[in-house]
């Protein structure tokens, strides 16, 4: 009887004694991810929470998920519920205050890192970022400003004419009165006119821009692509003198 009660009391302490503190958790998760460990980062983190979960650092342990996902990982729906967690656990920390202040700017957040992740050449990262605040923020003004940001990553960017039309197309059907709508109105005449050089869309879309903005500041370069629609550059008065 002893015997058994010395092993159950040695198991316990042993237990005990394995358990990390929290903020050995911290310094193991911060160390993780100086060392680009970013999946054992966020375990250290885990486990904290798992462990100590009224700690003093618990709060902000559980912040700092909300930063690895949507900085390190870009992964925007853990990014975006950890935040929440930080609130609906944490209500009364500084890290909730800063979390509510996030989620409310999360969609411009969201805008922003596309804008930055296609500057450093992470395309993909970025028409993800794109597509998120469409699928997710419909009426938020910044979604059609994303959609067409898609449209121009395709067109400048991937050199993919076809998908670019396409995608400039969902401006018009999903974000109908933006201000984003003329522009890609135009781009879909201007790629069929100068890039494609299917002259007889070129034409449609372009008069159909002319219906429906006729007043739009980009209504004269439409005029003007109108007049010399599939004409060679000699051709046209005003840029002849380029290749004279």
């Amino acid at each position: 009887m002893k015997y058994t009660q010395i092993l159950i009391l040695s198991a316990f302490l042993f237990t005990v004694g394995c358990e990390k503190s929290a903020e050995t958790y911290f310094d193991l998760s911060d160390k993780a991810l100086a060392d680009n460990q970013i999946d054992e980062s966020i375990a250290h983190l885990t486990d904290l929470l798992s462990d100590h979960e009224n700690d003093s650092l618990s709060s902000k342990a559980q912040y700092k998920l909300s930063v690895i996902y949507l900085n390190w990982k870009n992964d925007l729906n853990a990014g975006l519920n950890a935040l929440q967690q930080t609130i609906e656990k944490y209500p009364n920390s500084k890290h909730a205050v800063q979390a509510k202040k996030e989620i409310e700017n999360f969609p411009a957040w969201v805008f922003n890192k596309a804008e930055s992740l296609r500057r450093r050449k992470d395309i993909k990262e970025s028409i993800s970022n794109c597509s998120y605040l469409v699928e997710n923020y419909a009426d938020h003004p910044l979604s059609a400003k994303a959609q067409y940001l898609i449209g121009d990553i395709y067109m400048n960017d991937l050199r993919d004419f076809d998908t670019a039309i396409n995608e400039y197309r969902k401006v018009l059907n999903q974000f109908s009165g933006s201000g984003q709508e003329a522009h890609a109105q135009f781009m879909i005449g201007y790629i069929y006119a100068n890039i494609l050089k299917n002259t007889d869309k070129a034409k449609d879309e372009y008069q159909l821009f002319l219906t429906r903005f006729p007043k739009h500041d980009l209504s004269p370069s439409v005029r003007f692509e109108l007049d010399f629609l599939g004409k060679d550059i000699n051709e046209i008065p005003a840029l002849k003198h380029i290749t004279s």
